[in-house]
């Protein structure tokens, strides 16, 4: 992906005949579209990375607006946006589709996807297709769940992309990294299932607001992180990934910090070591000593013995 092409409607006209998708193009204030009128300027690659597995990379500045409605089969189509944005309507759900989020759906008769490109930015995609037998001989089994469903990727799994999308190597080299890519990718849209709605973030907030808010309420309570995640109603891998883009931190990473900081605060207080430990949750005092240490520093009987002279 290194030679930038001009994208015109008739190129986009080609790929539709080729995936069955119909394209169409808003008349803007400048003028209505001609069959070499250019819609996005960038590289586009195709890559086969076994059978019935296809991968699709598109690095375009899109110039005008364009929709596409996608008509035709595929047993799973995932499609990971990387930068930019899209407004998707998966049969009659709406909703944007925005850089570092991925979809997860079925294409059939009875499923449906229209998505809307605004112009004037840079538009970053990966697309995914499988078809039945590949997803039985890559995952074992028939991926029974069709819901579409929208996920958050990890900043890890991002990272990855890049990488691999940047990467300049032999085609076999090449499809190798992709087809390792592509197996994360599936693992983590696997992982995320969750009904596709567009509330569905709203709802991962206020469930992620309600751990944090228990945390930092309970921090002595014998927080583990299946519990955590029982109470979010998530898995706990879901939870973690979550809750450390919302807030930074893994939960118990978290819950770590705000037990040190209570301790903190016992100590300026006149609390003992071991008061402190106990009531910030700390089962043993020498582990407590060695966190806080490590945190802060200093120790916390060194913190108790400022805090006594100045007062």
């Amino acid at each position: 992906m290194t030679i930038s092409t001009r994208y015109t409607v008739d190129h986009f006209l080609g790929y539709g005949r080729r995936y069955s998708i119909d394209y169409c193009f808003p008349i803007t204030s400048s003028a209505a579209c001609t069959p070499k009128t250019s819609i996005a300027q960038g590289h586009v690659e195709e890559v086969s990375l076994a059978a019935g597995v296809e991968l699709f990379i598109s690095d375009l500045d899109v110039l005008r607006p364009y929709q596409s409605f996608s008509k035709g089969n595929t047993d799973l189509l995932i499609v990971v946006m990387l930068e930019g944005c899209a407004h998707f309507d998966i049969d009659g759900q709406k909703r944007w589709i925005t850089a570092g989020e991925a979809c997860w759906l079925r294409l059939d008769t009875g499923l449906t996807l229209s998505a809307f490109h605004p112009a004037n930015q840079r538009l970053r995609t990966l697309c995914l297709s499988l078809d039945a037998p590949a997803m039985q001989a890559w995952y074992g089994s028939y991926i029974s769940s069709t819901s579409p469903h929208v996920w958050q990727l990890s900043p890890g799994l991002q990272l990855t992309i890049d990488e691999a999308c940047c990467a300049s190597s032999s085609a076999e080299s090449q499809r190798m990294r992709f087809q390792g890519l592509a197996l994360q990718i599936i693992a983590q849209g696997l992982d995320c299932r969750s009904p596709y709605t567009a509330d569905s973030g709203a709802l991962y907030r206020q469930r992620l607001a309600l751990i944090r808010r228990w945390l930092d309420e309970e921090p002595s309570f014998d927080h583990t992180l299946q519990r955590l995640a029982d109470r979010a109603a998530m898995s706990p891998s879901t939870l973690m990934r979550h809750f450390k883009m919302a807030y930074g931190l893994a939960p118990i990473d978290y819950l770590r910090k705000r037990r040190l900081a209570l301790a903190r605060e016992l100590l300026l207080s006149g609390h003992s070591v071991q008061q402190a430990a106990h009531l910030s949750g700390y089962r043993h005092a020498s582990n407590f000593i060695t966190a806080f240490k490590k945190n802060y520093g200093i120790s916390p009987g060194a913190l108790t013995e400022s805090s006594l002279k100045r007062s």
